[in-house]
């Protein structure tokens, strides 16, 4: 039994060094680039959905206003031109729009990639505004 003790108080002792060796503010260090990463994510997950709901509205209210100017037209030609440039402008708008995102997207990604870079190097991670 007192050899048993003896051991148990060595393995305690020696639990009790290595805790003394442990910093806990080292062990945060690898996640706090993790949680600036999540809310830039977050931030740039906002900046989108706001885009998107922009274009939405803006497409519903074309929309409307063509509706409307259909039903007042004076015959089938006026209306098919209507129509056609409706059209145009609303494949316009698409493009345009699928470009906004998907600038914002590659400006997203780099920032994040940049943070992380950043927290690698021991930097503190800085946003990069982009012109």
């Amino acid at each position: 039994m007192a050899k048993a003790q003896a051991e148990d108080m060595r393995v305690k002792r020696r639990d009790m060094e290595m805790m003394a060796g442990f910093d806990p503010s080292q062990a945060m260090g690898g996640i706090e680039p993790l949680l600036s990463a999540s809310n830039r994510w977050f931030e740039s997950w906002v900046a989108m959905s706001s885009e998107l709901l922009e274009f939405s509205r803006n497409r519903l209210d074309r929309n409307l206003e063509v509706g409307r100017a259909m039903a007042r037209s004076s015959g089938i030609e006026e209306t098919m031109d209507l129509q056609a440039d409706y059209a145009r402008s609303t494949l316009r708008d698409y493009f345009a729009e699928a470009s906004k995102l998907a600038d914002l997207g590659t400006r997203v990604m780099f920032d994040n990639l940049w943070s992380w870079q950043s927290a690698s190097r021991g930097e503190t991670p800085q946003r990069r505004d982009a012109a």
